[in-house]
């Protein structure tokens, strides 16, 4: 039998195993070829797009690749302010942009359509001040992506120059979505743009839509802005959509312009978010009987910041339909650094008044006080200390002296009036009802 094999030319077993080998190995070497050609040239794309190219001339991510580190170096040469261009720079400029040129036709022949291949192109037009062309090529790009910073950044250029105050928005409001870094350099145009009466409505419009760079605007456009009143017309205009200002916001503008000594504006800004019920019952001291829940907001109650201590506000015991402040302290060390509110008290002579009722135990007791708003050390009026067994409401009082000059607001708190940590070991209950502020002749 193997004779006649060998006569007819067929290979033994040996010959077999070895054909077997070689078929195996031309298959491992395609295998490899293709891991080189696929999978490596994707693992070097992001490290080394020129290595890349060299195994693969033709793949599009590594062109693409080489094309942005182009780009974006020729971005970088020169910025705004810079010398004029020498002649050799102008030279260098010119052949990054044929690399560029190159790299990014080189792309569109492989992926037709390709949208950052053609926002570079763009560019490179527009940057030759071929104007005309760079909106072809930009225009086209914007249609196969939106997401193309430069795109984006030309669209928005353009809309802004044609007085297309929703279509820059519009621009707007893409990129920073897509790009939330792009928030903060953006925020002075936003701002400028609020301040033109064309403009606004669009802006408004956009932070409506409770975008996720809101976030990040509102607490950037105080400081962006040249008149301190713009966020709140901003506010104003939201108030009526379905997306108003949250308390977040509104207390971020409060601290700008307290800040500021801006207590007129802060004043008014937080007149316009009360209803009007609300409206109907301000006085020199807003929700002196608690009725309503604290919004947190300057001139209403702003929770305290205990600790050992709990603040809050339930039904009174023997009138269900009415609330009372109720402060729970101990056992252990308490602190109750304060419970108070912004007051505008007219120069001249007033009385606070209110009920308390509780049992506290311990060396020390609590004190209403007020103070000048931006003097740490002007007190200008106290209560006596309020403490230990008072089984039936009872009623407290003091004069307060607004002085003529320095004391355009004031602040009216509560503390705990613990001078060492021996005296912070109280315990006990505590509540207030019926505060009320009353100038005096």
């Amino acid at each position: 039998m193997q004779e006649s094999r060998a006569e007819v030319g067929l290979p033994g077993r040996r010959g077999v195993r070895w054909l077997r080998l070689l078929a195996f190995g031309c298959l491992a070497v395609g295998l490899l070829w293709a891991i080189a050609t696929h999978s490596l040239v994707a693992a070097l794309v992001g490290i080394d797009p020129l290595r890349a190219l060299s195994i693969r001339s033709d793949d599009p991510a590594a062109l693409l690749a080489r094309a942005d580190r182009a780009f974006a170096s020729s971005r970088a040469t020169r910025g705004p302010g810079s010398a004029p261009a020498t002649e050799s720079e102008v030279v260098l400029r010119r052949e990054r942009d044929a690399e560029l040129r190159r790299s990014a036709v080189a792309i569109i022949e492989l992926e037709p359509g390709n949208a950052r291949a053609l926002a570079i192109l763009g560019d490179i037009a527009r940057r030759s001040g071929a104007d005309e062309v760079a909106r072809t090529f930009f225009g086209a790009s914007a249609r196969r992506s939106m997401r193309e910073p430069v795109v984006l950044g030309w669209l928005i250029d353009d809309a802004l120059k044609r007085q297309d105050w929703a279509l820059a928005m519009r621009h707007l409001d893409t990129m920073m979505r897509y790009y939330s870094e792009a928030v903060t350099p953006l925020t002075p145009l936003l701002a400028k743009l609020l301040q033109n009466p064309d403009a606004a409505p669009a802006v408004v419009e956009a932070l409506a839509a409770a975008p996720e760079w809101r976030r990040e605007f509102i607490p950037r456009l105080s400081g962006a802005v040249a008149d301190v009143r713009v966020p709140l017309e901003l506010f104003v205009a939201l108030k009526a959509t379905s997306s108003p200002p949250t308390v977040a916001e509104l207390r971020l503008y409060f601290s700008f312009l307290l800040e500021r000594h801006y207590y007129d504006l802060a004043y008014y800004t937080w007149l316009q978010f009360l209803g009007a019920e609300q409206l109907a019952r301000v006085g020199p001291l807003f929700n002196g009987s608690f009725e309503s829940r604290p919004t947190g907001l300057p001139f209403d109650w702003v929770p305290a910041r205990e600790k050992g201590a709990d603040v809050s506000i339930e039904r009174r015991a023997n009138r269900p339909s009415e609330q009372t402040l109720v402060i729970r302290l101990g056992p252990g060390r308490a602190e109750l650094d304060y419970i108070g509110q912004l007051m505008r008290l007219q120069p001249g002579h007033h009385r606070v008044e209110g009920l308390a009722m509780g049992d506290l135990q311990g060396p020390r007791g609590m004190r209403w006080r007020v103070r000048c708003l931006g003097s740490p050390g002007s007190q200008i009026g106290e209560s006596a200390m309020l403490g230990g067994r008072v089984a039936t409401w009872t009623t407290f009082a003091f004069d307060v002296a607004v002085p003529e000059n320095g004391c355009a607001a004031q602040e009216l708190r509560l503390v705990l009036d613990a001078r060492t940590p021996s005296e912070q070991l109280v315990s006990g209950t505590i509540s207030f009802d019926a505060l009320s502020v009353r100038r005096l002749p």
